[in-house]
Order: structure tokens, then sequence, then C-alpha cells
């Protein structure tokens, strides 16, 4: 029993230290961002901020109500928006759409609803706009929206695309920001 005692002790703490390391968390998730998953056209709700996706454009010319314009390979998010806590300093700050491999960040050129200031319980609408490399068009995306532009340690809304079900225009224009209907 004197010999058969030490490799049972020596089996039982590598069997708990592969227990331990297999149930410990990754080194960085005490920044994680919490993850709310939704769909296009259901209001999707995080800690200070609930989005509604209500349309996704596909279009190789943008302009906006003020005569901007542009040519590219741009997909167009309109939106309802709106802070849950407070207002102060909040915004859509984070808005970034991950397709073929990449992540894009919203353009912050023209008129869009990209670090439009939120108002609690009141939506507001817009259009984000993103500007693809031109093989990016296709398949699915991720679109990531957070009311602050760190989003260690808050919420990130997730909502999927499918970029393949979605016509692409000639041109399409931005929706105005402007309170929702």
């Amino acid at each position: 029993m004197k010999r058969v005692l030490p490799w049972l002790l020596t089996g039982a703490f590598l069997a708990g230290a592969w227990l331990l390391n297999f149930v410990t968390l990754p080194e960085n998730s005490i920044e994680a961002s919490f993850v709310t998953a939704g769909e296009v056209g259901d209001p999707v709700a995080g800690r200070n901020l609930v989005v509604t996706v209500t349309d996704v454009r596909a279009a190789d010319r943008i302009s906006d109500d003020e005569g901007w314009s542009a040519e590219g390979t741009w997909v167009v998010v309109d939106l309802d928006a709106a802070s849950v806590l407070d207002q102060y300093g909040r915004s859509l700050s984070s808005a970034e759409l991950t397709a073929g491999g990449r992540t894009y960040r919203a353009t912050e050129r023209g008129t869009t609803f990209f670090q439009s200031q939120l108002v609690p319980g009141v939506p507001r609408s817009g259009s984000l706009a993103f500007e693809l490399a031109p093989d990016a068009r296709t398949g699915d995306a991720v679109l990531r929206l957070a009311p602050q532009g760190d989003t260690r340690t808050d919420s990130v809304l997730e909502i999927a695309i499918d970029l393949d079900d979605i016509a692409v225009q000639h041109e399409t224009t931005l929706q105005p920001n402007g309170w929702a209907d």
C-alpha cells in the first residue's frame, strides 16, 4: 500500500490540475464584452442600448439629402436606436460590420447615424453605411453595435446579416436622421 499511495495521489493531483485548467476562464475574460445576438427586424437590447435593424441595402453609390455622394462597394443598414438607462454622453459610438473575414467601421462621411446622440426610451432612426472591399459583399456578415467605443465589460449587440439575400442597387439614399416612427 505504501508504494501505491504516492501513485494514486499523483494521479489525483494530475487529474485535478487538468480539470482546473479546463474550467479556468481565459486570461482576457475579465474584460470581455457581454454579447446579445439578434436578427434583422427584431429589437435587440443591451445594458444601455436597444436597436432594431429595419432594413439592409447594398449599392454601388450612396448619397444623402444634403448632396453628398460616394461610389464604392456599400452596405447600408437602416435602424432605430435608443438608450435604455441614461442620456448623458450616449451615442452610437461603435458600429462595425464583419464580412469576408474583415471588419469594417461605419463611415463618418455624409449624414449617417454613426455617433448620433441617443435618448432613453425614445427611438431615433437613421442609416449606417459601410464601404467594403469589392469581394466582401457576399456571404454571412455580423453587425456589431455598442454605445461606447470601448466595448470591454459592456454590452455589444450582434445582428447576423446574409449579404447574399440583398439585391445590389445602382444607387441608394441614406435615411435622414430623426425620430423613429
